[in-house]
Parts: C-alpha cells; sequence; structure tokens
C-alpha cells in the first residue's frame, strides 16, 4: 500500500489522532513539562466538597490577639507559666490528649520549668514537638531529631518531629516524611495517632495530605479565650497547641506554609493546622494514595485512543460539545474517586491535556476535508463516465460543456467544462 493509499485510508486520521493524544498524555505525565498539569490535579480536588469528620479537635491557637492580650513579644519565646496554666485547665476537665507544636529545646527559669513538666504529668496524654537537625539533603543519615530538654521529655514521654516538607510551588502536599514511616523520624501526628490509638502500620507508604476544607475540621480559640471556656469543655476533645502566623498572607513568614487552598483564597496558614489535618488523616486512616504508576499510564493510554479516536469522526460543533462532556464526566470521576475512596488520580492530564489535544487534531482534520478536491484528468475521465441520458446545455460562452452533469440539487446542476485556454472546471447553472 503506498502512501497515498495510506493517508485516504478512513482509519488513517482515527489512528493518528489516537496515537499522538495518548503521546501527549504520556509525555504531560512523565516530564517536568507535565508537573503543573499532576499538581493542579491534586490542588482542584478540594474545590468540591471535602469529606468531612466526627473527630472533636481543638486548636489552641498563639495568635496576634493572645499575643496582645497576654502581653507576648513576636518572635520571642512563649512564657512557660501561660503554659502551666492551659494545661492545669485541660487537666482539670479530664483532657483526653494534648500535642505541643511548640519546641521546647532549652532549660530556662528552674521553677517554672519543673512547674510545667508537673503540668505535663497530670495530663492523661502529651505529645512534645521534637525539631530536626538541618542537612542539605532531605531525609538522609545526616538528619536526626533534637528532642526536647529535660525536664519535658521525662514528663511527656512520647515526642515526634515536627517538619514540613513543601513542595517546589510552596504548597504541602504530602506527609512528612515520604514515604512514612521511618523509624528514625516518627513525625509529630505519628507518634500523637499513636496516643490517640490509631493502629498504624511500619510498612512505609506514600501518603498525601486529604486536608477537610478552608477552615479544617477542627475548632480553633485564640490562646487567651481558652481558659474562659465553660467547665469540661475539652473533656472529649484533642487539643493541638501552636502558633499562628502574624498574617495570613504567604509572605514567607517562618511556620508558614501554602495549601490547595492558597491558589484561590490566598491565605496560608500555621504549621499546627497542617500537623492537625495531617494527625486527622492517620487516626482515620483516609490520606491521599496514588495508584502505580503502570496502571495510570495504562489508563492515559486507554483514554488517549477513546479520546483521539472518538474525536476525529464527528463534525467540529459536534466534536466540541463531545469533548466538553468528556472533561466534564473526566472531572466528576476524579472528584468521586477521592471523595469516596482514598486515592487521587492525575486527572487534569485527560481533562487539560489529552481532550484538548484530541479537539484540536479534530478541527484541524475537519479543515482537510473541507478543502475542495483539485479537477484533475481521473475527475474528469469519472466525469464523463457517468451514465444519463444528454440533457440540454445552458448557454455558456467561451466554455465548452459535457453531457450529462455529474451533479445536481435543488437550485441548478454542475457540469463539467473546458474553458477556452483549455482549463477543466465545474460550473454551475442556476
Amino acid at each position: 500500500m503506498n502512501l497515498k493509499a495510506l493517508t485516504e485510508h478512513q482509519l488513517f486520521k482515527p489512528v493518528l489522532s489516537a496515537a499522538l493524544t495518548v503521546l501527549c498524555g504520556l509525555a504531560l505525565y512523565a516530564m517536568p513539562l507535565g508537573e503543573r498539569w499532576v499538581n493542579l490535579s491534586y490542588d482542584y480536588l478540594f474545590r468540591f466538597n471535602p469529606r468531612s469528620v466526627t473527630n472533636k479537635v481543638v486548636l489552641i491557637l498563639m495568635d496576634q490577639d493572645a499575643h496582645a492580650k497576654l502581653h507576648q513579644i513576636r518572635g520571642q519565646p512563649w512564657d512557660r507559666a501561660k503554659h502551666t496554666e492551659l494545661l492545669q485547665r485541660l487537666a482539670a476537665d479530664g483532657c483526653p490528649l494534648v500535642v505541643f507544636d511548640s519546641f521546647f529545646g532549652v532549660p530556662r527559669e528552674t521553677v517554672t520549668d519543673q512547674e510545667l513538666a508537673e503540668a505535663m504529668r497530670s495530663q492523661h496524654s502529651v505529645v512534645l514537638m521534637a525539631d530536626q537537625m538541618r542537612a542539605p539533603y532531605r531525609n538522609t543519615e545526616r538528619m536526626r531529631p533534637i528532642l526536647p530538654t529535660e525536664p519535658f521529655l521525662s514528663a511527656a514521654l512520647t515526642s515526634g518531629v515536627a517538619w514540613i516538607d513543601p513542595d517546589l510551588d510552596s504548597i504541602v502536599r504530602r506527609h512528612w516524611p515520604f514515604p512514612a514511616p521511618k523509624e528514625q523520624f516518627l513525625s509529630l501526628p505519628w507518634a500523637a495517632a499513636r496516643c490517640a490509638g490509631a493502629r498504624l502500620s511500619m510498612v512505609p507508604q506514600e501518603q498525601w495530605l486529604r486536608y477537610y476544607g478552608e477552615n479544617g475540621a477542627w475548632t480553633s480559640l485564640s490562646y487567651h479565650l481558652a481558659t474562659n471556656q465553660a467547665p469540661n469543655y475539652f473533656r472529649d476533645k484533642i487539643v493541638f497547641i501552636g502558633n499562628k502566623p502574624e498574617t495570613p498572607l504567604p509572605d514567607g513568614e517562618q511556620d508558614e506554609f501554602r495549601t490547595p487552598y492558597t491558589r484561590w483564597t490566598t491565605e496560608a496558614v500555621g504549621g499546627v493546622e497542617i500537623m492537625a489535618t495531617e494527625f486527622l488523616n492517620l487516626v482515620n486512616g483516609d490520606w491521599l494514595r496514588r495508584p502505580p504508576e503502570w496502571l495510570e499510564a495504562l489508563v492515559l493510554v486507554v483514554t488517549g485512543v477513546l479520546l483521539g479516536g472518538g474525536l476525529s469522526q464527528p463534525r467540529p460543533l459536534a466534536a466540541c460539545g463531545l469533548a466538553a462532556g468528556a472533561g466534564f464526566v473526566v472531572t466528576f470521576a476524579a472528584a468521586a474517586l477521592s471523595h469516596f475512596s482514598n486515592f487521587w488520580f492525575p486527572w487534569l492530564v485527560i481533562a487539560g491535556g489529552q481532550v484538548p489535544a484530541a479537539l484540536a487534531f479534530s478541527l484541524v482534520a475537519s479543515q482537510f476535508r473541507r478543502r475542495p478536491q483539485p479537477i484533475t484528468e481521473t475527475l474528469v475521465i469519472d466525469a464523463l463516465a457517468q451514465p444519463g441520458p444528454p440533457q440540454l446545455l445552458p448557454d455558456a460562452p467561451d466554455y465548452e460543456l459535457f453531457n450529462p452533469p455529474f451533479g445536481q440539487g435543488a437550485y441548478g446542476k454542475v457540469w463539467l467544462a473546458r474553458s477556452a485556454t483549455g482549463q477543466w472546471q465545474a460550473l454551475k447553472a442556476v
């Protein structure tokens, strides 16, 4: 089969369109160029209805109001006597778990430290933040946790590394460490989840954060209001204590992070909110996972074949409608997958990559279908060979017309004509 016959075969355009669409999808999936599509696939899942939880979590925040009301200075260590007062209130209420996202790394006044340690011992369960020694590379043997100082470490008995590892665009999408867990780097949320009774596997797993809405799945209290609540307010609540950034603007303040919601709210959050989110993920077992790479690639191959082959057949207007419908179906399916299961898929590679590519090829192919076919000797011979009785020729000076006409419609007939210069043309007589 020669090249011309191959390109004119009825399956040539669908097969070529399918191949190009598959190639587009795999390129976006595997190459750095497509990283934006993959990240947006994760981020925009949270534009849909987030999953709710029944856990009762309260965030006690060292925010601007608390700094002002309690006479604390931004950038200076928080008065540990205030922590003692708060813990005494939590112990009186029978709070089941207290998690400190605040590092007690160095001793200060002996009496104040001893009182705080004693208040920690009075709790049902306390988890303290551990820091991490910085190193040039992530998760290497050069890293090691830095534990809280005594007497706090002995008083709490449990600690975990509070570390957050944003992506290159500064959005936090993954649990730390990734995959988790690592025996020498048990995270603060991991230690807190185990204290809360969660049964966590020690087999490393890749865990993506599941966010629970713009305002989280918890109640937030300014630090200075925590001791003013009604008696027994904290009896059935898990308490996280941590800092809130000075402003919600993502301006690079320490302990300030971007989430997928920052894309449309332009507001960043404090690290304690990320820790609480990870904790809820672990306690409820609903962190997000991704399918194996081979399965994701197979899905892209199948969708590329269906979209490329399917959109190459209809006319342009119908192809646009089908493309819009396909994009909607893929978006809905991806949102339902993450909501009703624990998996997410880079769906924008399909909806934002393969669908436009298949539609573009369909529109280009339609232009070739519309291009008028030039009159050739073969067409002339075919026209002259048309059966039918001779008909009355129209008046056409300077043209030689050939009977019978090779086409007709409601308003006229089309005759094969040769001009005085010998050019073959089609003449329509209305």
